[in-house]
């Protein structure tokens, strides 16, 4: 929760350069749905997704990744590393 507002910054920053927001949420998608509608995210929101947790062996939510335009994992972190906005940077690059 606390990382939504830099997410929804980083989304609108890069936004034209390419990079694609996605997030996801273990809760059912009606719970998800309302929580999108009240937290006022525009980028996507996951339902109910474990396997996709799964798959990028994330520990925990909230987790942040960036998949490369070969839709490879490049980076995972936390919101707040200081190496964040340069990462996205060379990725959209």
């Amino acid at each position: 929760m606390a990382a939504i507002p830099e997410v929804k910054k980083l989304a609108t920053k890069f936004a034209d350069q390419g990079l694609v927001v996605v997030g996801a949420s273990l809760d059912a998608e009606p719970n998800v749905k309302a929580f999108k509608a009240k937290s006022g995210i525009q980028y996507a929101l996951l339902a109910g997704s474990q396997p996709l947790a799964i798959a990028f062996n994330a520990q925990l939510f909230p987790a942040l990744f960036l998949v490369g335009k070969d839709g490879k994992v490049i980076w995972k972190g936390e919101i707040e590393d200081k190496e964040l906005v340069g990462k996205i940077e060379a990725a959209l690059r």
